[in-house]
């Protein structure tokens, strides 16, 4: 989390929250900020807010699950563990299944249909840039991040990146943040919901609104 996130300012925030338009998106995004955050009352709140506006478990469960790619296992795992607390699992444990050929198969292709509707023109650049660097970590990005995660049901590609910008505007990681901010226009998010997001969350991040603002503006949507 960036040094300079104002919790408490998050905290009235979600307290007074009014969605009105883009109802799910913007609560899906504060939740996502929440979890970065990593604090147990502000998930709590933001849990509260998300049933307030009939935003159904499993989508919030989607978030948790790619919160990992972006903020990493430990703030995952608080997550779901709070998550859980929240909505008592009725999951029967057991050992872990084999992952069939069929389902690599489908997470490569599915991953990189995604990542180039993401990175549109910028897609052969990424993949150069990351490939030459660490070619290991483009390979899973295609499979892990793009296919095995952000391709699944229930949560759409245009929740999913704002999500991420979410997690992002938190972090202030700011070229992650042009990419992201890019690819939620390539998903097809509108400049209006995609600034309602960045407001909302930067609203308690000076530096992380302020280096959203500064994309949008480089991108034409500021």
């Amino acid at each position: 989390m960036s040094c300079d996130f104002d919790s408490a300012r998050f905290t009235s925030l979600i307290d007074t929250f009014d969605p009105g338009d883009h109802a799910r998106s913007r609560v899906l995004a504060i939740y996502s900020a929440a979890i970065a955050i990593s604090d147990k009352q502000i998930l709590d709140q933001a849990i509260k807010t998300a049933l307030r506006c009939d935003i159904d478990r499993q989508s919030l469960y989607e978030i948790i699950l790619q919160s990992y790619l972006f903020l990493g296992f430990p703030r995952m795992l608080e997550a779901a563990d709070h998550f859980d607390q929240h909505f008592l699992s009725e999951r029967q444990s057991g050992p872990p299944e084999k992952i069939s050929s069929d389902e690599a198969d489908q997470w490569f292709g599915d991953g990189l249909a995604l990542c180039r509707k993401i990175y549109g023109t910028n897609y052969q650049r990424l993949e150069v840039r990351v490939s030459s660097m660490a070619p290991e970590v483009f390979r899973w990005m295609i499979i892990e991040g793009y296919g095995k995660v952000l391709s699944r049901p229930v949560v759409d590609i245009v929740d999913r990146e704002l999500s991420i910008v979410a997690f992002l505007i938190v972090e202030n990681r700011q070229r992650q943040l042009h990419s992201h901010i890019k690819g939620a226009i390539n998903a097809g998010v509108s400049p209006t919901l995609l600034r309602q997001v960045v407001d909302d969350i930067g609203s308690a991040s000076e530096a992380g609104h302020r280096s959203s603002l500064e994309r949008l503006k480089l991108l034409g949507v500021g």
